[in-house]
């Protein structure tokens, strides 16, 4: 079972990996398919964050 510290660094790492691929996002020579290939990323990245951080306001008992 992982640490609070290391659940923290793990949600920070996958929201700031969301960030960059919004900032890349604006790139017009992208075909459809990579879009779409970003924007599933996205979403997968988001329900990762979304599991760390119930758990981590579980073990931090908020």
């Amino acid at each position: 079972m992982k640490t609070l510290a290391e659940l923290q660094k793990e949600a920070s790492e996958i929201q700031l990996k969301i960030r960059k691929l919004l900032l890349n996002n604006y790139n017009y020579d992208d075909g459809i398919a990579n879009q779409l290939t970003k924007i599933a990323t996205i979403a997968d990245l988001r329900k990762k964050f979304v599991t760390l951080e119930r758990e981590i306001r579980e073990r931090s008992g908020e």
